[in-house]
């Protein structure tokens, strides 16, 4: 059986301002990456990716593989297996990839529908337990964006 999941959220705001929102580092640390992004998701990058609700991480570092401007943004970046038990208790991250693909389509002149499929991980126990975290933070990123463009506010603020 294959891991991956799919997360989506509409978000009341137009098209290129939903991407813009997570392509942009200011932007999406307005909301998500609370310590701060390194740079832009251009295409054939890497990024650094803080957040300061975790702040003995050193940063996820973020491949940006293909750019579709307000349309689509596809990463890849270290795969984590375990549980939220706390970081001691991954059991591998680095040994492999998995790959996140956003997808941003237009529901009209002022609705976003916007997809974040993460595949990739080994048939196991464990990364099956990485999955649903990850799958419970793309979902989490997503509210986050949908509460920062349409109220103002930082939901992920005091989240964790």
């Amino acid at each position: 059986m294959e891991l991956k999941f799919t997360v989506q959220t509409k978000v009341q705001k137009p098209l290129k301002e939903v991407f813009e929102a997570v392509y942009d580092p200011k932007h999406l640390s307005g909301y998500f990456t609370t310590g701060g992004a390194s740079g832009p998701l251009k295409e054939e990058t890497e990024v650094v990716w803080k957040f300061a609700d975790f702040p003995s991480e050193e940063g996820t570092t973020v491949s940006v593989r293909e750019v579709v401007m307000n349309s689509k943004i596809v990463l890849e970046w270290d795969a984590h297996e375990g549980s939220y038990e706390g970081t001691k208790d991954l059991l591998s991250v680095g040994l492999y990839k998995t790959r996140v693909e956003m997808i941003f389509e237009s529901l009209g002149q002022n609705s976003t529908l916007l997809r974040i499929r993460e595949s990739g991980w080994r048939e196991s126990q464990a990364a099956l337990d990485g999955s649903y975290m990850n799958c419970q933070g793309w979902m989490n990123m997503s509210c986050c964006l949908k509460a920062y463009l349409e109220y103002g506010i930082n939901l992920r603020k005091g989240f964790f």
